[in-house]
């Protein structure tokens, strides 16, 4: 299949920066050698592997009964953030339900943070079991984030590759396992698949989509997808 060069759909942002919504205190370390911000019921503990290259930002959990210590029962009402580690300030609620004690783990859940060079930008990919459920873009300015759906740009792209008859009741899922990079022109390259669950075929493609903004609004323009072969 001849990749598109440019395909005329554009996502702007649904643009409602995100103020601040928590100030907690600056986060530490814990005795598992991560990082927790805050305490009580108010606590976040700062999820790995997800700092920003400027070790600014990063992604972080919460949940409606507080952090869960050890072996205990997993947590309940969990929130994932974009925080500022400095201060614990939130900018943003992203849309996965990840969470990670240091000993225990939300089961099937992955959460994968791509961040520009600059740490102006992260893309947050956060899958459970078949879907992704949050594929989006964030772009930071000082106690705000403006969030992009990309999987609303993205997904009806790539179903549109399809034979009508295959275009119902698939998942959509960004493949956390291959290379999702993001440049300092805004590129973003990943590999997402459509499939029905627990079905034996797998319509993967390989996707860059462009992201710029403008004033303070991000955008963004699918400019290439190309089928390869599923794993």
């Amino acid at each position: 299949m001849r990749p598109a060069l440019a395909l005329p759909l554009v996502l702007t942002a649904l643009y409602v920066q995100q103020a601040a919504v928590a100030h907690a205190q600056a986060c530490v370390a814990d005795q598992q050698g991560g990082l927790v911000c805050g305490e009580g019921k108010a606590a976040m503990r700062v999820v790995a592997d997800t700092t920003s290259p400027s070790k600014n930002y990063a992604f972080a959990w919460r949940s409606e009964q507080g952090l869960p210590s050890g072996r205990d029962l997993q947590p309940a009402g969990v929130e994932n953030l974009l925080i500022r580690i400095a201060d614990g300030t939130v900018l943003a609620k992203l849309g996965g339900e990840y969470w990670a004690t240091g000993e225990m783990r939300a089961n099937r859940y992955d959460l994968l943070a791509v961040w520009s060079p600059d740490s102006r930008a992260v893309i947050e990919v956060a899958n459970s079991r078949w879907d992704s459920d949050s594929f989006a873009y964030y772009r930071i300015d000082g106690a705000t984030a403006t969030r992009l759906d990309l999987r609303a740009l993205v997904e009806p792209v790539m179903t549109a590759r399809l034979p009508p008859r295959n275009r119902q009741g698939n998942s959509f899922r960004v493949r956390e396992d291959l290379p999702v990079t993001l440049d300092a022109r805004g590129r973003l390259r990943f590999t997402a698949m459509l499939y029905v669950p627990k079905g034996e075929t797998s319509n993967d493609y390989k996707v860059q989509v462009n992201i710029r903004t403008t004033g303070d609004k991000p955008s963004a323009l699918v400019v290439s997808v190309r089928r390869v072969k599923s794993d």
